[in-house]
């Protein structure tokens, strides 16, 4: 009798440890669907946690990188107070090397300029930078930009801010210009 007790405490014992070993394992969803996060990302909760520039599931995209189409787009806004009557156009958006670099130019402008803007997120900001702007051989005219911008889906969004001088009216001239488009092929 004696015997079957000391069994029987032996076993509950053995089955109480059992269970709290058992119920005690923390489910670990990075390992148990192995997670592999790319550019030094890292995983909680079974989800890659991007370090800043990285995006994307697995944090295999830069952020710059879905900018890099070109765009169909509506052009509108004034050149010293007056409105163009070219309103169409295209951007083409680059990537620059490091993560948050993008160069674009205007498919119409493209012999005039190419303006560097970074990325954070969905949003562009143009800095304030000085470009040659060559309307023909004879009028070349150094311009100063700046800007912001965004992307929302497919939908890409940019305020540009020009100022030069203009040598043959001898005066400060001014424009702004908002390009509203979509993408429609990939750079």
């Amino acid at each position: 009798m004696k015997k079957i007790s000391v069994l029987t405490s032996l076993l509950c014992i053995g089955l109480f440890f059992t269970i709290a070993s058992i119920s005690s394992c923390v489910h670990d969803a990075c390992v148990a669907r192995n997670i592999q996060c790319q550019n030094n990302g890292t995983c909680r909760d079974g989800n890659c946690l991007c370090p800043n520039g990285f995006e994307g599931d697995s944090c295999q995209f830069k952020v710059n990188e879905k900018f890099a189409y070109n765009y169909k787009c509506i052009r509108t806004g004034f050149i010293d107070d007056t409105i163009p009557d070219d309103n169409d156009d295209t951007l083409r958006v680059f990537t620059e090397n490091d993560k948050f670099g993008i160069l674009f130019y205007s498919i119409r402008d493209s012999e005039y300029y190419r303006v560097k803007a970074t990325v954070n997120d969905n949003f562009v900001t143009i800095p304030s930078q000085d470009v040659t702007f060559k309307a023909d051989s004879a009028n070349i005219y150094n311009v100063n930009v700046s800007g912001s911008g965004s992307l929302v889906g497919d939908i890409l969004t940019l305020t540009v801010n020009n100022k030069w001088f203009d040598n043959n009216l001898q005066k400060d001239r001014h424009s702004k210009f908002t390009y509203a488009g979509s993408k429609y092929k990939k750079n």
